[in-house]
């Protein structure tokens, strides 16, 4: 009992990750990061800095365009392959002053957690501009950062879930508030409904029902057979959120985090080596 429990942790910490997939989520990634942090749409109108006193070093560094362009093309160079670990890391340390500002703070943080620990990851022995050719036909070393990717997007909506799980949200109460004072808000629930088209959603079941669903998101990733319905729901459940409130990238750095479940990262490990 004690050796198949000791095999399944060794199987989920460090099976060998498949080189293929760590490529296309190298890219993925970076094609994210190049748009939550980088684009122009992610730089307008958010520029307030939770600490005030910092406001001239970022405008005067890092929210200039030289910053901001040394920044895409290391993230251009980490995406390509070319020693992603080492641009994998300088990157990190570039966009860290970028995920202070308010309105994409959230989506940011995540894609840097992101961002250092698929750093870990060896990602360039595929679909790279300069391949690592110690390693072409093996693996892409133990799976054990993508499990923290994994874990982060479990906890991301575990927290939000249970800081949901309230009588005053539940009953629909904090919902209509938000959406009088909150300028985030899409829609105006203050008279107990949510319409979509020729639907009424009364709010309580909006609150109670998101909440059930971020329940679900939180475990239902975990087990291969429930993976692809949990992605749709969840998918379902962000394109749905858009029409309601406005929270940055958010949503699409939730939904591409998915990508850390549904590639079939974990090559079994050979218990004859």
């Amino acid at each position: 009992m004690i050796d198949t429990y000791k095999s399944h942790i060794n199987e989920f910490l460090f099976a060998p990750v498949n080189p293929l997939y760590a490529a296309l989520f190298r890219i993925g990634l970076a094609i994210m990061i190049a748009v939550v942090f980088l684009s122009p749409h992610a730089k307008g109108g958010f520029t307030i800095v939770y600490i005030h006193a910092l406001d001239s070093p970022y405008q005067d560094i890092f929210l200039t365009k030289p910053y901001l362009i040394i920044s895409l093309l290391v993230a251009i160079l980490f995406g390509a392959g070319f020693y992603p670990r080492i641009f994998g890391f300088i990157l990190a340390i570039l966009l860290f002053p970028l995920v202070f500002i308010l309105g994409f703070h959230v989506s940011r943080q995540i894609l840097l957690f992101t961002l250092i620990a698929f750093s870990l990851v060896q990602s360039d022995t595929r679909l790279s501009l300069k391949k690592n050719t110690s390693n072409l036909t093996s693996d892409s070393g133990p799976n054990w950062p993508i499990r923290l990717i994994q874990i982060q997007l479990s906890v991301l909506y575990g927290i939000n879930a249970i800081a949901k799980t309230t009588p005053e949200y539940l009953s629909g109460n904090v919902l209509e508030g938000m959406s009088i004072i909150s300028p985030r808000f899409l829609v105006n629930l203050s008279n107990g409904y949510l319409h979509l088209g020729f639907l009424a959603i009364p709010v309580f079941i909006l609150a109670t029902s998101s909440t059930l669903i971020e329940y679900i998101l939180t475990i239902g990733f975990w087990f291969r057979r429930s993976r692809i319905p949990t992605a749709i729901l969840g998918v379902m459940f962000h394109l749905i959120l858009m029409k309601i409130v406005k929270i940055g990238f958010l949503d699409w750095a939730a939904m591409f985090l998915y990508l850390a479940f549904l590639f079939p990262f974990e090559r079994p490990i050979n218990k004859a080596s």
